[in-house]
């Protein structure tokens, strides 16, 4: 009787300490999150309230272009033939009224204050819950916003909806009065905070200005916290060299077109498009756009100084420089302490990043295609296709080109090679990686878990393939990892894998060649060879592929970056017992089949056209290096 009145007992304890622990778990479950969307992507509205009001911003501004374009063909055919030669000025004289009607209503005065009677809408927290904004049809950042309603619920989810034309402090201020009342809705004690972008940029400035009393989970996602370096190229004037084929990839990330846009860019010199962008900001954008707050506070450190001198200095700007004086020389300068600060006090700071891609602006750093990996991390980075110096430290990337060690997180800052401006919420592990950071306390640092370590890769379908060494975490590979899983991402054609090799270790694998893997199918190779004898020895492995499609077959490779784990960091990326398991073994590589014939001849006729550009694209690169010298 004893022991069951124990037993009894026992249960009537444990059900009271979970009927006690139930309000916090709900409370904890339904913290709002407050989701501040990037640039340009808040509904501008001018005349709001009154029979003449309109929308200014997120018109339908293609379809006024294309219609203008419609109007005015045969005009804009002829002036866009004597821009091909560099006259510029017809073809923009066409074009200045289009322009300036989608343009003019957003103008700003010299002080930083707009022009015309213009303001954000909707943006009451009762409008801008998740739910009533998808009534609307309104999405300030569709893709983020989708992949937050979907782990938190549509009504847990608020959007703060900025006018993207002013500065941090403005904002900031507009973000904290947010954020107040959200909490007065919900009676909630705190929020949880992700920002996009531009709206990481806020949301971490909102941080350094306000504290994070109010915020129980911050989530930044690409923030552009010391601007971008796009921002002085178009202020300053000097020559613009685009990165093409990057930018090409971005836009089909962006518009999800699987079009093979980067090798469209690689048979075409960006010559004539990086001159007449040069001519088009020069026309419109410096004069237009040097008096909004949130430009200056783009502008990077190094940079902003000089620029303001050169574009400020006539007297009628002395409001506007104020503003992005405090950004640039109180609130930028302390970020990295303030971010550190709020962490050790108990609220969890996350940054996810991605690098390994060129700025859509090329000026040879890495990127996401739009912000610097320096500008979103504060980690010293080596320029684009380099390696840093050091390359055994575990904090540095695969590839040597980034060491997290310098970054304003150290501890919770996740960097994702090859993942494009914006696009976490489009890829499965890394908006996971996302939500988890948000809505839990599962991942305290970047060492809690081998499925989401420090350094990741792109899932992305404009990236074609990805591979992973069984038996570890991404991004490694250790003496018992038998097999690479090479996995098909397109979402609509399916490849052919015709080769794999490796670099920095005599590694070789062993498939069955003319495998068709479908759109999201997945094959292992077996690898066999020698392993390196230092620990984190670098190895690249090559992946070179031909997609299928209806008319044609296109070939592609694609390289990644890896760490060969050994000794002491060995326990840190299993992820599973190697007690019995098999080593690399140093036998024959062996591949069975052949390639289809399709398949062959698109890679022979890739080389050839290879061939045929070399001598365009070495004289590009003689050309470039002698206007950079001068």
């Amino acid at each position: 009787m004893r022991t069951r009145g124990k037993r009894l007992l026992s249960l009537l304890l444990c059900l009271l300490l979970l009927t006690a622990a139930l309000p916090l778990t709900c409370a904890a479950a339904s913290r709002p999150i407050v989701f501040v969307a990037g640039y340009t992507s808040s509904r501008l509205v001018l005349d709001r309230g009154t029979p003449q009001e309109r929308r200014v911003w997120k018109q339908n501004i293609g379809d006024k272009v294309i219609d203008a374009i419609k109007a005015e063909l045969p005009r804009i055919a002829f002036d866009a033939s004597a821009a091909a030669v560099g006259i510029y000025d017809a073809l923009f004289d066409r074009l200045e009224p289009y322009v300036n009607e989608i343009l003019e209503p957003l103008r700003m005065n010299d002080d930083g204050s707009s022009k015309y009677p213009v303001e954000v809408y909707p943006h009451s927290v009762r409008d801008t819950r998740l739910d009533r904004l998808r009534a609307i049809g309104y999405y300030p950042d569709h893709d983020s916003l989708q992949m937050l309603g979907k782990a938190a619920g549509e009504k847990n989810v608020y959007c703060c909806t900025l006018d993207w034309r002013l500065g941090q402090a403005d904002n900031a201020a507009v973000l904290d009065a947010y954020i107040r009342d959200v909490l007065r809705e919900t009676g909630a004690t705190k929020v949880d905070l992700s920002g996009v972008s531009y709206g990481g940029q806020v949301a971490a400035s909102y941080l350094s200005i306000y504290g994070a009393s109010q915020v129980g989970r911050v989530v930044l996602q690409c923030p552009a916290i010391g601007g971008s370096s796009i921002v002085p190229q178009l202020l300053s004037g000097q020559k613009i060299f685009l990165a093409w084929e990057d930018f090409a990839r971005l836009y089909g990330a962006f518009a999800k077109d699987e079009r093979d846009f980067a090798s469209l860019a690689a048979a075409v010199s960006p010559s004539f498009l990086s001159h007449f962008l040069r001519a088009f900001v020069d026309r419109y954008f410096i004069d237009f756009f040097k008096n909004f707050g949130s430009v200056w506070d783009l502008v990077p450190a190094q940079d902003y100084e000089a620029l303001r001198e050169r574009l400020l200095r006539d007297g009628t700007h002395d409001a506007l420089i104020e503003k992005s004086d405090r950004y640039h020389n109180e609130i930028y300068p302390r970020m990295r302490e303030t971010l550190r600060q709020i962490r050790l006090q108990g609220t969890p700071v996350s940054i996810v990043a991605g690098y390994g891609t060129a700025l859509a602006v090329d000026n040879g750093c890495h990127s996401d295609g739009v912000i610097d990996v320096a500008s979103m991390t504060g980690a010293a980075c080596a320029p684009l296709g380099k390696t840093l110096p050091d390359t055994q430290s575990p904090t540095i990337s695969p590839d040597g080109a980034i060491d997290a060690a310098d970054g304003y997180l150290p501890q919770s800052t996740w960097y994702v090679d090859g993942l494009l401006h914006s696009m976490g919420a489009n890829e499965e592990k890394v908006s996971r990686l996302m939500t988890t950071l948000l809505l839990t306390d599962d991942l305290p640092d970047v060492h809690a878990s081998t499925d989401y370590p420090q350094f990741l890769s792109s899932r992305n379908a404009c990236r074609g393939v990805v591979c992973t060494f069984s038996g570890c975490a991404e991004g490694f590979c250790t003496r018992y990892s038998t097999a690479l899983q090479i996995t098909n991402l397109s979402e609509s054609d399916s490849i052919t894998v015709t080769d794999v090799t490796c670099r920095g270790a005599k590694l070789r694998f062993s498939f069955r060649r003319g495998v068709r893997l479908q759109p999201g199918e997945s094959m292992a190779a077996a690898v066999s060879g020698v392993v390196p004898e230092g620990d984190l020895a670098a190895l690249r492995v090559t992946v070179r592929y031909v997609t299928s499609r209806e008319k044609y077959d296109a070939p592609h490779s694609r390289t990644q970056h890896f760490r060969f784990a050994d000794g002491g960091t060995l326990s840190a990326v299993l992820t599973q017992d190697v007690t019995d398991a098999d080593e690399i073994a140093d036998t024959p590589a062996v591949r069975t089949g052949i390639v289809p014939f399709r398949a062959a001849a698109a890679c022979v006729l890739y080389q050839l056209w290879a061939v045929l550009l070399l001598p365009l694209r070495t004289l590009t690169a003689i050309r470039r290096s002698i206007l950079l010298r001068t």
